[in-house]
């Protein structure tokens, strides 16, 4: 279960769940390529969208309590259940998928793995 727990160690309620969310969310919106006039950058902001969700599906999994013990540990133990969450994902090439498009969802994934450990880090 995702769990975020005050200084005073209490659980706090599902809207601060849905505000972590929204803060990733917001962090990978903020990311996108605005200007994507390729494949190649098309591809990237679908990367980001397929990790966005995928973290959204899957944020149960993760367990941010108690940040403040141990920081750094606990800050990776995050980053390397993302990644692996992350490197999971198996996207084959679609009939009406380029090749470039499909390095851009590789690319967007990587980006998506640099933006959580910001996410993180925010978060302590």
């Amino acid at each position: 279960m995702f769990h975020l727990k005050s200084k005073g160690g209490q659980n706090l309620d599902k809207q601060t769940v849905k505000y972590a969310v929204r803060r990733f969310s917001n962090l990978i919106e903020r990311n996108k390529e605005h200007r994507a006039y390729s494949d190649f950058k098309e591809g990237i902001n679908k990367g980001l969208d397929i990790a966005k969700f995928t973290f959204e599906d899957h944020v149960e999994k993760f367990d941010l309590s108690s940040l403040e013990d141990n920081q750094t540990k606990k800050t990776q133990n995050l980053q390397n259940e993302f990644n692996s969450l992350i490197d999971t994902l198996d996207i084959r090439k679609k009939p009406n998928c380029s090749e470039e498009h499909l390095e851009g969802i590789y690319k967007g994934f990587e980006k998506s793995k640099l933006l959580f450990e910001e996410f993180i880090k925010e978060l302590v």
